[in-house]
């Protein structure tokens, strides 16, 4: 069984899950600017975690996730309505975990299958993925399919 997750976890997943929602199909943005965006610039490590672990996700090893554990103790007085399994609103598929990349530009490494379809399903959005060293589908240029809104605080009028 998962580790029950804290309030703070919870809602730090919530977060990333919803930000990464918004990224329009075709682009791609960075797990450093989603940490950003949700003011969290020194998570973004976690905002990677947090992606691994949506459900029906590839994870490293091929698997997919199972959904995540979120009840605890701390949420013991919770009105029954507060208390949402979020791993049920947000999975691999309503969650496109696919348009989130490292600041280089790669499709971070995790299981050869995982790249594969991190890759393939830009590819069926449009976006160019260009063959690493190895021949893999894993670069993609920023500059042409980034996108880096501001941080919510920080929106020109």
């Amino acid at each position: 069984m998962a580790k029950p997750r804290t309030d703070e976890a919870e809602a730090f997943y919530i977060a990333v899950y919803e930000t990464v929602q918004r990224i329009p199909p075709g682009r791609v943005t960075t797990y450093g600017h989603i940490a950003r965006i949700i003011d969290a610039p020194q998570n973004s490590r976690q905002v990677g975690s947090a992606l691994k672990y949506l459900r029906n996700a590839p994870l490293t090893n091929g698997d997919t996730a199972r959904g995540l554990d979120v009840e605890s103790d701390n949420n013991a007085d919770r009105d029954e309505s507060d208390s949402q399994d979020f791993s049920h609103q947000f999975n691999g598929e309503n969650v496109p975990w696919w348009r989130v990349i490292s600041a280089d530009g790669r499709i971070a490494f995790r299981a050869r299958s995982a790249m594969d379809e991190q890759g393939e399903r830009l590819q069926a959005e449009g976006v160019d993925v260009r063959n690493d060293a190895h021949s893999r589908p894993r670069v993609i240029n920023l500059h042409e399919y980034g996108w880096f809104p501001p941080p919510e605080g920080k929106l020109s009028d």
